[in-house]
């Protein structure tokens, strides 16, 4: 499969001029804020998990109270979130909070929205817990075959990374794919299935 998913990463860069907030300013910001704000809000966190802090302490915060908004543009900054927050305690294990993300998850992959479905699938070519892959399969396999093409070009990317990283979860994904180009009438999408095979 393919290489080039190792090199994809997801940046956001905000100017550190301003005076961090502490993380019970960012969690009051986040209870209380319009979605205006709490995109604000989630640039600076965000902004503050790039420099070094992991911000822990707010997964739950993000999962109450901006996992359930219909905003676009605070969806994608939630999974930029879930991205580089830290997904396993000290331990190693995964922690619990994850276990509702996951099935926030699996409703994006289902949402009627395409730029929501693509957008989730982006974020599932990221992740690399067999934990957190495994519910999501199946989702992953239908948005294939969605009516909007946006969707199904990201699907493709998600299968490659998903067999790349864990094979096991997903043996069957080079014939998908190729079963998946023998359908497909949209460029775009046969494109990336070729570089995903």
């Amino acid at each position: 499969m393919a290489a080039f998913l190792e090199n994809s990463y997801s940046l956001v860069h905000q100017d550190n001029a301003a005076d961090v907030p502490s993380q019970n300013e960012l969690k009051n910001a986040l209870e209380k804020g319009s979605d205006e704000q709490k995109i604000e809000t989630m640039k600076k966190i965000l902004s503050i998990m790039l420099n070094g802090d992991p911000q822990a302490g707010l997964l739950m915060h993000i999962i109450r109270f901006v996992m359930p908004s219909k905003s676009k543009p605070l969806k994608k900054l939630m999974y930029f979130f879930f991205e580089v927050c830290p997904k396993h305690d000290a331990q190693g294990k995964l922690r619990q909070e994850w276990i509702l993300v996951c099935n926030a998850i699996r409703f994006d992959l289902q949402a009627p929205n395409e730029y929501v479905r693509g957008n989730t699938l982006r974020f599932v070519t990221k992740l690399r817990d067999a934990e957190l892959v495994e519910p999501l399969l199946q989702p992953v396999r239908q948005c294939l075959t969605h009516r909007h093409a946006y969707v199904r070009k990201n699907a493709t990317f998600a299968i490659a990374s998903i067999f790349t990283h864990l094979p096991e979860l997903m043996p069957d994904a080079p014939d998908l794919l190729v079963t998946f180009l023998d359908d497909e009438n949209d460029p775009t999408c046969k494109r990336n299935a070729f570089a995903a095979l």
